[in-house]
């Protein structure tokens, strides 16, 4: 089923002064039928970015995953066309699990989407958030909201914090938990859309370190299979896109290695938009077609995204692609994707201004 969520504003200037948020139209696919699997279960993070993501497309099947590692099992396996997974949030930064997948599993980026998102505290009645004495979330979305964990709920060592995989987990184990006198009150941060599905009451909103947070979400395909029946989650031409393409590469340990492979990019004049750097995986856990030999203790893989300008020919990202070859020992292609996000300035939360709705009600 095709679920339609709240569009994504345009940035946060355009916020100001109205009631209501405009909204920055989605580029548009086309193509109808197919499944997208996502982290989570209804109503998480994950869930709303997939069905933003694909929300034009008629006829799409979306389904949860246990976790991030299962959204790219699954789309090996051909049980899905697509996977849409988070790569970055705006205030608590990268989402490390998901650079050591692409490494894993043989897939390719097609398209990414920045999703702002709203974080609600949530428990099962209406209580003061000075009250809450254990609070629940994915592990990226506490370190997002640590200004009001901080501030505004009880310090440690009295206030317990507990990862979960998804925030729409978090909601149904608070949903779930029994009720004692004894017991600290619990919440959940997690979307308004989870609280309602698991009948929560949202004691705070918009409780981000920003006043305007967002997450990359990217869809991952197949390498071996780019043919699907849904279309790119968007064009290239839509308004607002820019291609970008990612890659990883392994330098021999000498100095000037790094040096070398961003002169590809300077001398060019191509902008590097992220460096990301993790360590070698083994076993199991390395790269398919990496060479034996390579992985060792405190080297390290790149992982580069760079802006592709418009008019860039298919000889230029070639000789581009010869060069990076020629300073690397390994690479991997991630593909050229379209690529929609919001480039803004940072404002922080206002406490003043927060929807606080147990003050108010």
């Amino acid at each position: 089923t095709n679920r339609t969520f709240l569009e994504r504003p345009e940035s946060p200037k355009s916020m100001a002064g109205s009631g209501t948020p405009p909204t920055k139209r989605p580029c548009n696919p086309s193509g109808r039928g197919g499944v997208v699997v996502y982290p989570g279960t209804e109503a998480s993070l994950a869930h709303e970015a997939a069905a933003q993501f694909f929300k034009t497309v008629p006829d799409v099947t979306f389904t949860g995953a246990k976790s991030f590692a299962g959204v790219f099992e699954a789309v090996v396996a051909g049980e899905a066309q697509y996977g849409v997974v988070p790569m970055e949030n705006s205030a608590s930064g990268t989402l490390h699990a998901i650079y050591d997948l692409l490494m894993k599993h043989d897939v390719v980026v097609r398209g990414e989407l920045g999703v702002r998102e709203i974080y609600c505290l949530c428990a099962k009645t209406k209580v003061d958030a000075s009250q809450v004495g254990r609070v629940m979330s994915h592990p990226n979305i506490l370190e997002a909201c640590s200004t009001f964990i901080e501030e505004r709920l009880p310090n440690e060592p009295s206030l317990e914090i507990s990862p979960t995989r998804s925030t729409s987990e978090a909601a149904g184990m608070v949903a779930s938990l029994g009720e004692g006198s004894d017991a600290p009150i619990v919440a959940a941060i997690a979307t308004k859309g989870a609280a309602v599905r698991h009948g929560l009451v949202v004691i705070a909103e918009n409780i981000g370190n920003d006043a305007f947070l967002e997450s990359r979400y990217v869809a991952i395909q197949l390498r071996s299979n780019p043919a699907s029946t849904i279309s790119l989650p968007f064009p290239e031409v839509a308004p607002g896109c820019v291609s970008k393409a990612s890659a990883c590469f392994a330098l021999k340990n000498e100095p000037g290695a790094v040096f070398k492979l961003m002169s590809c990019w300077a001398l060019r004049g191509l902008d590097v938009l992220k460096i990301e750097t993790r360590p070698f995986g083994s076993g199991r856990s390395a790269p398919p077609g990496m060479p034996s030999g390579l992985a060792r203790m405190w080297e390290y893989l790149f992982f580069v995204d760079w802006l592709v300008p418009s008019g860039h020919t298919e000889h230029a990202k070639a000789k581009l692609w010869d060069s990076l070859v020629e300073f690397s020992v390994w690479h991997r292609d991630f593909g050229t994707y379209p690529s929609l996000v919001t480039r803004a300035e940072k404002q922080p939360q206002s406490w003043a201004d927060m929807v606080d709705l147990m003050a108010k009600s």
